[in-house]
């Protein structure tokens, strides 16, 4: 194989790359990644990596002048690639299986492997699929990715659960057991049976969010019960669907709380800063206390010290106070991007629902803290 690219777009490309292959030690395949030219009159050249659970193909165009295809380390590759200057990039392979790369006056060889030995991506014809705006795939991933489980200890949690409503707008929910997240959003050419769902898991769609520019205007969404696939302008993502069952979250979901709060969002956020900082409980406790006009934030008692601090509110009901985790609260509050978020409680015992005031189709509900102080 030999072909010639721009440096620019194989940067751009590699980092991708690099950001799905498996950089653990127990399986040393995966840490290559394959490029393979196009058979047709087009001069594109795929690049495909997987780590067995997520796989992205991409597509650049390239000066091809001998086809064929190449195997070859992932992290190497690019950590030389972005130190290239030249505005072209020159890679030659030779039947030894080195690979011998050339930009400017730079030249250095690299050792590569057998292209047999290393998994293949598919892409599949798979028979549920809708289409969507990339900002609304964006916005239901930056709505919802923050409320997922990091660890093994659930692994249904480990993901967003997509589902489809009785109206035909898909809904994303994501819960770790303490806080749930959940937005409905409308799409095109949707074709998902009302009781079926699936759990995308997080990794895919943190890596799709951080190319999500990359497909177009629109992205193509193919699942069945097994994979889904993301789908749009040079850029492919496949990914294993989480197994398991998601828990049914609409019994959390508060239907009575009374007690409605609207406050600033950079005000409440700074507020949480500052009360939060003087905390060195894992969980940052802090107790909102709320009366006619006044949102109160107050931090634990300590030997060390306390933080208090008020904001403007709008609440007209009754004195009461609540406590929260508030990581919990930052990490909502870092999504919305109305002015004012609005709280929803029924006492200080109950899950509180927070909105945006400028999107109902958004929703958190978070689990109340019982602090003592």
């Amino acid at each position: 194989m030999e072909l010639t690219l721009k440096r620019e777009a194989l940067s751009s490309t590699l980092q991708n790359i690099n950001s799905v292959v498996d950089k653990s030690s127990t399986k040393p395949i995966l840490s290559n990644f394959v490029i393979r030219t196009m058979e047709g009159e087009n001069s594109e050249v795929e690049f495909s990596s997987t780590d067995y659970e997520l796989s992205l193909v991409e597509l650049i165009v390239a000066e091809i002048k001998e086809p064929g295809s190449i195997c070859v380390n992932a992290k190497k590759v690019f950590d030389i690639v972005k130190e290239l200057q030249d505005e072209d990039v020159h890679i030659r392979s030779t039947e030894q299986l080195w690979i011998h790369i050339t930009c400017g006056s730079s030249e250095l060889r690299l050792p590569s492997v057998e292209v047999g030995l290393y998994p293949q991506t598919v892409l599949e014809e798979l028979p549920q699929s809708m289409t969507i705006s990339v900002d609304d795939l964006k916005h239901c991933i930056d709505m919802t990715l923050f409320a997922t489980i990091t660890n093994e200890s659930r692994r249904n949690l480990m993901g967003v659960c997509l589902c489809s409503t009785s109206d035909q707008q898909t809904r994303w929910l994501s819960t770790d057991g303490h806080r749930l997240a959940q937005i409905i959003k409308a799409v095109d050419n949707l074709s998902f049976g009302e009781d079926q769902e699936v759990i995308i898991p997080r990794k895919a769609l943190t890596e799709v969010r951080r190319a999500a520019d990359l497909f177009g205007e629109t992205v193509i969404i193919t699942f069945d019960g097994r994979v889904m696939q993301f789908t749009g302008g040079r850029i492919n993502f496949k990914t294993r669907l989480i197994e398991g069952k998601f828990p049914n979250c609409d019994p959390i979901i508060p239907k009575n709380n009374t007690l409605e709060i609207v406050v600033n969002r950079e005000n409440f956020i700074n507020s949480l800063r500052i009360v939060s900082s003087i905390s060195t409980e894992k969980l940052r406790p802090v107790k909102l206390i709320i009366s006619q006009g006044v949102l109160k934030i107050e931090s634990e008692k300590a030997d060390y010290g306390e933080v208090v601090d008020e904001i403007e509110a709008g609440y007209e009901g009754e004195p009461f106070q609540i406590g929260f985790n508030s990581r919990y609260l930052l990490d909502v509050l870092a999504v919305i991007d109305s002015e004012d978020v609005k709280l929803e409680c029924k006492n200080s015992m109950s899950p509180t629902i927070i909105k945006s005031t400028a999107d109902e189709a958004f929703l958190s509900v978070i689990m109340p803290l019982r602090v003592e102080w």
